[in-house]
């Protein structure tokens, strides 16, 4: 084999590996962005799971017990914001709440969901949900929740359950104040496009924190 046929052999084996890493490199990749990939899509999660359990809510000055099933996404450093200004620390996106043993009659889904917001509240110590203020003046935490326009109670297992893809996007700030405690700074909504509800499905408002103190 002559010097010209060496050099061409050569570079060809050299840009035959250099193929193969760029491929490898790509599937490195794509699994890492698959893996990386958030289990929350707007209004909708890919799997339900459990965020909560026997979490205590108060509605009406009564306490209840409630499991909230959904999906959340909480990858730092932050998240990209939606619907409001600045980055976002989680969306927990909520498609099902269970009461656990004594229940309001009515279920009345938004006062349900009001009592709900209150809890998921990470100035609270210990946080819920992985959320947690940190102990530094101006510290914040940014929280965005998508709750369901459309929903159906049923009574029989006494569950609030989501119906088709619509939601609201409530984002709230909670900042650590110079004398220690922690206030929520900001409250915004946004809502998808509307639901339509078929019974027994019912559309509902957006919701605010609506707390017995």
């Amino acid at each position: 084999m002559n010097i010209v046929s060496l050099k061409q052999s050569l570079h060809m084996a050299f840009r035959s590996k250099l193929h193969i890493f760029a491929c490898v490199a790509s599937l490195l990749l794509l699994c890492s962005t698959v893996s990386m990939r958030a289990d929350v899509n707007d209004c909708t999660c890919n799997v339900d799971s459990t965020l909560a359990t026997n979490l205590t809510i108060c509605i009406g000055g009564t306490n209840y017990v409630v499991d909230i099933f959904g999906c959340k996404r909480d990858a730092p450093p932050l998240l990209a914001p939606i619907c409001a200004a600045g980055s976002i620390n989680q969306y927990t996106t909520i498609t099902k709440v269970c009461f656990v043993g004594v229940r309001p009659i009515p279920i009345d889904p938004a006062a349900t969901l009001s009592a709900i917001l209150c809890e998921l509240d990470p100035c609270k110590t210990p946080g819920i949900l992985g959320a947690t203020v940190g102990p530094t003046f101006l510290d914040v935490y940014c929280w965005a929740y998508f709750l369901p326009r459309c929903v159906r109670v049923d009574n029989l297992t006494g569950c609030i359950i989501k119906c088709g893809d619509g939601c609201c996007v409530v984002r709230r700030d909670f900042t650590r104040q110079a004398d220690g405690s922690c206030l929520p700074t900001l409250f915004a909504q946004c809502t998808t496009a509307p639901t339509a509800c078929i019974s027994p499905c019912v559309q509902i408002d957006c919701v605010e924190p609506v707390c017995c103190n």
